[in-house]
């Protein structure tokens, strides 16, 4: 149901267009620990319409890359659009030319048949070899400058010409530096690809395999000795979209009779098997590791994606103004997957609802104990507090915003020298009430106590996904 107006009004303030602003200084309270030195990279739409022409989903738009310097107590801010060729050729025609996620090209059917997506890199960025790299579901990351976040070009993945959709996540292996990226082919999106990169940009491994179906695939899990993809009960009818006569979102439809598959990819280059799971919808991936013979993969499972994909759904509703308050379950799941017997053991780990986790990146695909996520309230697809899940005991901690917040991904900072989990946990959340957006630091062993410091920007910025963190000391 649609929420009452004006009450929620202030959440239309996640899909409002800005502009790229230059670096300037955040106002500050709190004591920002002096040893904690470095850049946080977030990344988002900022640009949400064109001509009079409005994206369909909050999660769709032109690119955004924003950073926040800090150091010396000091944190300041400065943002850019990545300047992809979708963007550079619309801005040149101030009209959108090219169909997205949710979104077709305006002029009817004939206008889209063919025609393919272009990568508005608004969902992900990374750092990797000196260079930040902004990703889309469509095509190469684009790589920007760390300190300007000037756009340079495409980033080249493996052998030049073969340009799959890579996903928005890749798992970078915390002791000898690996990247694990993958792509899937555009028209025949069970077809997979899998590249690894050393440290130095070097190709050490690009397969190719083949899922048990197509689906719609975000997120994966990545340990010492496999990947694992969560496969979910997806119809999808790409033709359509082809055709022009549907967006890509529109062309996925939840069928969970067909059941979900963890499709399972040895490292070692034996043959990968899928394995029968319970319907869950899941985007994006908490951590997993191995014991014996079993994987532990842990993931954020709703329901059904109804809140994504219909066109009266929350991330819809929202570009019109609409609040719906349907509640949306993102709960803690666990699938166990024993290697030998070839079965996959789900279960529940916690039954309150978040979204957008995250790890300390020092024990990704390893055992660890504590999650960091997007808390959400009851009756609300929207997060406004953070949580600590300790996934060995169930206990957590929570710190509940305001009403009017909303926040966005709890970033893991490790503290030089510390131990598993010590650190500090950095979150964005748009403030509703005051109309800005602000920087929270939070004691990632004491979450519950509410941030120690804040940075607090002169304008409110929508939402960003995902990012990541620069160290400089």
């Amino acid at each position: 149901m649609a929420a009452p107006q004006p009450e929620f009004a202030w959440l239309s303030l996640l899909v409002k267009s800005v502009e790229e602003v230059d670096e300037y200084r955040a106002e500050t309270r709190g004591p920002w620990p002096v040893e904690l030195r470095g850049t946080l990279y977030r990344n988002g739409p900022g640009l949400f319409e064109r001509d009079g022409v409005r994206k369909r989903s909050l999660g769709d738009g032109d690119g955004m890359i924003r950073a926040y310097r800090i150091g010396d107590g000091a944190v300041s801010f400065r943002s850019r659009f990545i300047r992809t060729t979708k963007f550079r050729e619309e801005e040149a025609a101030g009209r959108y030319l090219y169909p997205t996620w949710s979104t077709r090209t305006p002029g009817g059917w004939l206008r889209n048949i063919g025609r393919r997506r272009r990568s508005q890199a608004e969902e992900n960025v990374i750092f990797h070899r000196g260079k930040l790299l902004a990703f889309d579901e469509v095509g190469l990351p684009w790589a920007l400058d760390p300190e300007t976040l000037e756009t340079i070009s495409r980033y080249q993945i493996g052998a030049p010409g073969d340009w799959p959709t890579f996903l928005t996540h890749s798992k970078k292996d915390p002791f000898n530096g690996e990247w694990t990226v993958v792509g899937s082919d555009y028209h025949r999106p069970e077809r997979m690809r899998i590249v690894v990169e050393n440290r130095n940009g070097e190709v050490v491994s690009d397969r190719r395999v083949r899922a048990p179906r197509p689906s719609y695939v975000h997120d994966f899990f990545a340990t010492p000795h496999y990947l694992v993809f969560n496969i979910n009960a997806l119809r999808m009818k790409p033709l359509k979209a082809l055709l022009g006569l549907e967006h890509v979102a529109g062309a996925l439809h939840w069928r969970p009779e067909m059941g979900n598959v963890a499709f399972v990819v040895p490292k070692d280059g034996s043959a990968p098997f899928g394995l029968p799971a319970p319907a869950v919808w899941s985007v994006h991936t908490v951590n997993a590791y191995e014991v014996g013979e079993e994987i532990v993969c842990d993931f954020i499972g709703l329901d059904n994606p109804d809140y994504l994909f219909d066109k009266d759904g929350a991330f819809s509703a929202i570009m019109r103004g609409i609040v719906r308050t349907d509640a949306v379950a993102g709960r803690v799941h666990r699938w166990r997957i024993d290697t030998a017997r070839r079965i996959v053991t789900p279960e529940i780990l916690d039954d309150h609802s978040y979204e957008l986790p995250t790890v300390d990146p020092l024990r990704l695909g390893l055992p660890y104990r504590h999650a960091y996520l997007a808390a959400m309230r009851p009756g609300q697809w929207w997060p406004s507090g953070i949580a600590r899940l300790d996934v060995q005991t169930g206990q957590r901690q929570v710190y509940e915003g305001r009403r009017t917040q909303v926040f966005g991904e709890p970033l893991f900072v490790p503290r030089q020298g510390g131990g598993t989990d010590e650190g500090w946990v950095l979150a964005e959340a748009l403030d509703g009430r005051d109309r800005t957006t602000t920087l929270h630091l939070f004691d990632a062993g004491r979450i519950g106590a509410g941030p120690i410091a804040e940075a607090t920007l002169q304008h409110a910025m929508p939402t960003s996904f995902h990012g990541c963190w620069v160290d400089q000391h």
